[in-house]
């Protein structure tokens, strides 16, 4: 729910946004940025506050921070003022879900570990297909303050759903990881020096950076699918209705690359979901016909939709459970490039009237990132025997 606000819902918001308060789409997507990158900042802060608080009330109170921040943003006819709100609510969904999210399930799931978080994670993806039609005809009806005050008050409901529903370990109620204790290990104790450890990993920042630049294309394209779809002549609900098939897509697939992850290994399956996001980015180089639109929207939307499931567990197998925190805490830096897919957008449409420069400066960097992580092998993996 927060995560799909923060994102996704810009589909409907971004032109009423503009038309509304007069801002130009580069000013939004700059603001975008700005906020995405102070809350990829906050992503290695809350995994290292995730050691020393229990994960539930850092949840709820990310949803409380998250779902405040959201409902003011209607009432925010400054794009600073915007800016600051969409930048808290980004740091509250690395508390509620995200950093600390991954961190819950690494305690609940070993064995099946892909799979879980490939179920979690399809979460985010799954209120893109949801929220869009939900805020799409509350913005036609009263505007985009009323739209965004019910986005809010809905989101903060989650903070006592974290507390009643949330517990850190599967120990807390005397249960066992995957629910075996035959099939648990011991309890994780992170190794002395891990941090440091894995900075000296070449690998470490050949993950880091391949997975910036892919979830940088990402965040880029599916966050603005509908104006895309606008822009080539589509009236408003096709446009938004082939937006949240892409969401819808991306949220079903995460739960097969998570399978993929654990039927082969995780390093294959980032090998894999690499070269398939490059090639269905292609297909949006297609002609804009209604077909060409609709196989763009499952197949990009399938492919982008594994880099969340892939990247938790392809981390834990390479570098082992026990440093599974220290690695991702690291490697986290690197997704700060995810930042920049916004602005890319923005000043490609502001530029050229299109977002065709953007998409080609993604698939440059899509294969990049596919060429970065074909130097992580599975003979390297710190979990390969298990």
């Amino acid at each position: 729910m927060l995560q799909g606000s923060v994102a996704y819902v810009m589909n409907v918001f971004m032109e009423p946004l503009c038309d509304t308060m007069g801002w130009s789409r580069g000013a939004v997507n700059a603001g975008m940025g700005i906020a995405t990158f102070v809350g990829q900042l906050a992503m290695p802060l809350m995994i290292g506050l995730s050691s020393r608080f229990a994960l539930r009330h850092m949840m709820a109170a990310g949803a409380l921070a998250g779902g405040g921040a959201m409902f003011f943003l209607g009432f925010s006819d400054n794009i600073w003022l915007f800016t600051l709100l969409y930048t808290i609510s980004c740091v509250a969904t690395q508390a509620c879900g995200g950093a600390v999210g991954n961190a819950l399930v690494s305690n609940w799931f070993n064995r099946y570990r892909g799979r879980a978080f490939g179920l979690v994670n399809s979460g985010t993806s799954l209120s893109g297909a949801v929220l869009p039609l939900l805020a799409l005809p509350l913005i036609h009806a009263f505007g985009v303050k009323p739209a965004y005050m019910a986005l809010g008050a809905v989101t903060m409901l989650l903070a006592p759903a974290c507390l009643l529903l949330v517990w850190d370990k599967p120990e807390d109620l005397g249960l066992h990881a995957d629910g075996s204790a035959a099939l648990s290990p011991h309890a994780h104790v992170p190794t002395a020096g891990a941090f440091s450890k894995v900075m000296r990993n070449p690998g470490a920042y050949a993950l880091g950076i391949a997975f910036g630049l892919a979830l940088m294309c990402g965040s880029g394209v599916m966050s603005q699918l509908k104006p895309r779809f606008a822009d080539v002549g589509l009236a408003p609900w096709p446009a938004v209705t082939l937006a949240c098939v892409a969401a819808l897509c991306s949220a079903a697939s995460k739960y097969f690359w998570g399978w993929c992850c654990d039927r082969f290994t995780p390093v294959t399956a980032t090998h894999l979901v690499m070269l398939l996001c490059a090639m269905s980015l292609c297909i949006g180089f297609l002609p804009p016909t209604l077909p060409g639109i609709i196989v763009f929207c499952i197949a990009f939307g399938s492919c982008i939709g594994g880099l969340w499931a892939v990247l938790p567990a392809v981390v834990s197998y390479y570098f082992g459970n026990d440093n599974f925190m220290s690695a991702y805490k690291f490697i986290s830096i690197f997704i700060l490039l995810r930042c920049l897919g916004f602005p890319v957008m923005g000043f490609s449409h502001d530029l050229t009237g299109s977002y065709a420069a953007a998409d080609c400066v993604f698939l440059f960097f899509l294969l990049v990132a596919l060429l970065l992580t074909l130097l992580v092998t599975n003979k390297n993996a710190q979990e390969r025997e298990k």
